[in-house]
């Protein structure tokens, strides 16, 4: 039975080194989908930034654009001071050239509204952009790193899974299937026994149990945590072997 705990351990050590790398690989996507939408939410900052600079320039061209209309239409109307022939008329001429002079005074004060939200925008979007360019090299090198880690954990997986059919071919049928009924449950499938404690749940082993496990002569499982209970003295007796 010695050989048959050795290859029970080593087969443990290799499902939890496996699953750890599987678990690395599994994560990488969900990694690689942060930087992604890392790198959109800057690129939406940039955007926004840009779309606020193309609507201020419209509004200031708009407005510059009024402006312009409305003073030629005061000049006009200034002209027509002297022509009017009636109180009536003229009172109605001074109002239009009251309306006019307001409404240029409202479009000078969307263009320098405007003028200052494309300064502040400007400002905004260079700043950005300096941000956008360290993220980058930032966001491509962690990319990188995630590249070379997902190739190294596809490395080791394909490398324990070889190894795992070696030792699992050496093992009694029996007894593998036993295993595998147990790591399908729980992880790792073997628990060390030490001092009459399981190391798997950290439970007492009642005495008759705990002989038989020092027997060693057959696979024993814990009665709490259903792991197979291998003593630590078998553990170094293997080792030596």
């Amino acid at each position: 039975m010695i050989e048959a705990f050795q290859g029970l351990v080593e087969l443990s050590q290799v499902d939890t080194e496996l699953a750890a790398h599987e678990r690395e690989r599994a994560e990488i996507p969900a990694k690689r989908a942060a930087c992604a939408e890392e790198r959109a939410r800057i690129e939406a900052q940039r955007e926004a930034a840009r779309a606020a600079i193309g609507e201020a320039e419209l509004v200031q061209r708009q407005s510059e654009s009024l402006a312009r209309d409305k003073q030629a239409l005061l000049q006009k109307l200034e002209s027509q001071q002297h022509q009017v022939k009636s109180n009536a008329a003229y009172t109605v001429l001074l109002h239009e050239m009251e309306q006019a002079r307001e409404a240029i005074s409202d479009a000078e004060t969307k263009i320098l509204e405007a003028m200052e939200v494309i300064e502040q925008s400007r400002a905004s979007a260079a700043s950005l952009d300096r941000e956008a360019a360290g993220i980058s090299a930032r966001l491509e090198e962690r990319e990188r790193a995630l590249d070379e880690r997902e190739s190294a954990a596809a490395g080791e997986i394909a490398r324990l899974r070889a190894r795992r059919e070696d030792v699992a071919r050496k093992l009694d049928a029996v007894i593998l299937a036993r295993y595998e009924r147990i790591a399908g449950r729980r992880s790792p499938a073997v628990a060390v026994v030490s001092r009459e404690i399981c190391l798997g749940c950290r439970v007492d082993i009642p005495p008759q149990r705990y002989i038989e496990i020092l027997k060693g002569e057959e696979v024993i499982t814990c009665e709490y945590c259903h792991r197979i209970l291998i003593h630590q003295d078998q553990l170094r007796h293997s080792a030596a072997s």
